[in-house]
């Protein structure tokens, strides 16, 4: 395939903070109802279902999701080998995506919610047309690992377990590759705000930052473990790698923190919200935490009776926690309040 460039004249993004916060505020406590027998032996709970929609079209467990821009659609992938594209307020179903050949662990809108990926436990990507509901291309590999769209451009990103990271324009397919020396598995990807570079972790503890046109690496750090996930801030000067925990420099890679509480060794996820200055962190433990990102000392600290899977932002301070019971979590982070609890059975 023919290699291809980026746009030119690729600028800075300026960041623009939502404040609608109405769904978010309007969000309350879990109601508990608990019977207890006779004997006073057992107790059972009964969970409210708190889901404006419910989605049960997938036949086995959903491993992701993604919504449109303008959160009104969703797109669902699972272990039955289907991905499904479905409207958030009625539940109803745009778009099937078949074809898949095992378990949908990636799916994602592109920039304009154009297009739309699937990829499967296989290797087999697939894009889709929104509007004209059909496939516009599929490429099959055998070795991905993640995947991730270009946040300005139609350009999709995977990372394998060759290390190698496939870049391809979309819908033409034209491909260029970021090459790996040594052949460790690509764990993770996240490309800089400017859209040119590309912040990438390794399975050997290397990160490294590629720049996207010139196919190059422009610095190499081997200070942490075995990379998992990656964050930045809004401007790209600063990153955090999982599950290190470490505060490192965009300009250089050079480490500048570690952001730990002293009973833990390792997190599971962390993600930067530049505008209150902060990090949360979120280990297997139940721990999230909320750092001060400017003296790099602990502001909050919070346990949960289940290991922490997933930390989002919503907006205006609340943080959206996933854990491995099933149920998500919500604190304002500004005011600290007592966790909030959605369940659903």
């Amino acid at each position: 395939m023919d290699e291809f460039d980026l746009p030119d004249d690729l600028e800075d993004v300026e960041v623009i903070y939502s404040e609608d916060e109405d769904q978010e505020d309007n969000i309350e406590d879990m109601l508990d109802e608990f019977t207890i027998d006779e004997n006073g032996d057992e107790i059972e709970i009964e969970i409210i279902d708190q889901a404006v929609v419910t989605f049960t079209k997938h036949k086995k467990s959903v491993f992701c999701s993604d919504l449109s821009k303008d959160q009104e659609l969703a797109l669902t992938g699972g272990e039955d080998d289907v991905a499904y594209l479905w409207n958030v307020n009625s539940g109803e179903v745009v778009l099937e995506c078949t074809g898949h050949k095992d378990s949908v662990t990636e799916v994602g809108f592109n920039h304009d919610n154009q297009y739309i990926t699937t990829a499967d436990m296989s290797g087999m990507i697939q894009v889709w047309s929104v509007t004209n509901k059909k496939l516009v291309w599929c490429f099959e590999g055998d070795d991905m690992v993640w995947l991730t769209w270009h946040h300005m451009a139609n350009v999709l990103f995977s990372g394998c377990h060759s290390g190698d990271i496939y870049v391809w324009q979309i819908p033409q397919g034209n491909c260029k590759v970021l090459a790996s020396p040594n052949n460790s598995p690509s764990s993770c990807g996240k490309i800089l705000p400017n859209g040119k570079q590309l912040l990438a972790g390794y399975e050997d503890g290397l990160l490294r930052l590629w720049n996207i046109k010139e196919t190059n690496t422009e610095w190499n750090n081997t200070e942490g473990s075995t990379v998992t996930s990656i964050d930045v801030n809004a401007d790209g000067t600063l990153g955090i790698a999982a599950p290190a925990s470490m505060i490192f420099k965009v300009l250089d890679g050079k480490s500048i923190a570690t952001l730990l509480p002293d009973d833990e060794k390792e997190i599971e996820s962390a993600l930067f919200d530049s505008k209150l200055g902060i990090v949360a962190t979120g280990s297997l433990a139940g721990q999230l935490c909320v750092w001060d990102l400017g003296k790099h000392v602990l502001r909050h600290q919070a346990k949960i009776e289940c290991a922490v899977t997933v930390l989002k932002w919503g907006t205006n301070g609340k943080i959206f926690v996933g854990g491995t019971d099933g149920a998500v979590y919500v604190c304002d982070v500004k005011k600290w309040d007592t966790f909030r609890d959605f369940n659903w059975s």
